[in-house]
């Protein structure tokens, strides 16, 4: 098992080195040239040849990461009333993996544990929109610059986010409601298994997550192929540049609800389309305000909990995305 890791570690820097030599070339197929039948297939074999690598170990990488942290971390440092505990939670987000919806019972057992509202919600948010592999992805598929500035803005918005529900009403209210007494004060215990089962553990949840995205990865691929083929370039020379576009792609990165992963394919395309990269970020950042989230978040944060985040997220997205143009000088 070490053997299969350092294998892979070791082709990943291969393949890396290898991209930085022999630069992929600008020129992307043209898809609406294939029967309709055979563009989602040679889309998804093109983005695999592309990407395989990097989510192989991604992927390798949450396992180890999942089996390593400690529980006793996790309940120990986010407790509410420090400031550091949003920047802790903002921190810890990135190594989990997962889609808006998902992460949701994680941020359960969190609050669970003792942690405030707030601290709950400054994970919520930064785990979907800057998680280790999308922040890797975006940074390889679109420009490390979009993916550094993902990560930043959103950094920001989602411990504003929780520091200012913590100061709400509504969040001291819920907080009695969800108290730790309610579940008990029993820990995990953190057993000292040997170094062969916990690296059975790493590779089983490694698996385990990768049979759960995977999938919608597949089905994300399927359907951005038809719009990578058949939408008309026009439109998003049109509607998805300058600043105009920068607000358009606000309101349609929340709602649009995408798996994680998905948005970066799909902006992606939109970019090689004529977008421009002001705006790309600006979509990118509404990936934790999706429509599907808000319905079972409201049971925890209530409706003006979800307001507060989706307010805030979305004029980060625009703030987010007009100074990466003022800065790079898309708007001269």
């Amino acid at each position: 098992m070490i053997a299969v890791y350092a294998i892979i570690i070791g082709f990943f820097i291969y393949n890396k080195l290898m991209l930085v030599l022999n630069p992929v070339p600008d020129q992307l197929p043209d898809y609406s040239l294939y029967p309709i039948y055979l563009i989602p297939i040679m889309y998804i074999w093109n983005y695999l040849k592309a990407a395989w690598s990097s989510l192989l170990l991604a992927f390798l990488l949450s396992g180890i990461i999942q089996e390593i942290l400690p529980q006793n971390f996790i309940e120990k440092y986010l407790k509410k009333d420090k400031m550091r505990n949003y920047f802790i939670a903002a921190s810890l987000a990135p190594l989990f993996i997962t889609c808006s919806c998902s992460v949701i019972p994680i941020y359960i057992g969190i609050v669970a544990a003792g942690a405030s509202l707030g601290v709950a919600m400054t994970f919520f948010l930064m785990a979907p929109a800057a998680n280790f592999i999308t922040i890797l992805l975006t940074g390889e598929y679109i420009g490390w610059d979009l993916g550094l500035w993902r990560l930043l803005f959103s950094l920001i918005a989602a411990v504003i986010c929780g520091i200012l529900f913590d100061k709400t009403k509504i969040a001291r209210e819920l907080e009695e409601k969800i108290a730790p007494t309610q579940v008990g004060r029993a820990k995990r215990m953190q057993l000292k298994l040997p170094l062969n089962d916990r690296l059975k553990n790493m590779f089983r949840f490694s698996f385990q997550l990768f049979k759960k995205i995977f999938p919608l990865l597949l089905l994300g691929l399927f359907i951005v192929s038809y719009i990578a083929a058949f939408l008309p370039d026009e439109w998003i020379e049109l509607y998805f540049t300058g600043l105009i576009g920068v607000i358009i792609a606000a309101v349609l990165g929340g709602p649009l609800y995408t798996p994680t992963l998905v948005e970066i394919i799909l902006t992606q395309e939109l970019l090689n389309k004529g977008m421009s990269r002001d705006v790309a970020l600006s979509f990118m950042m509404g990936q934790p305000y999706d429509i599907v989230s808000m319905v079972p978040n409201s049971k925890y944060f209530k409706w003006k909990g979800v307001l507060l985040y989706t307010v805030i997220f979305f004029i980060f997205s625009i703030i987010s995305g007009v100074l990466y143009g003022l800065i790079y000088g898309l708007y001269q």
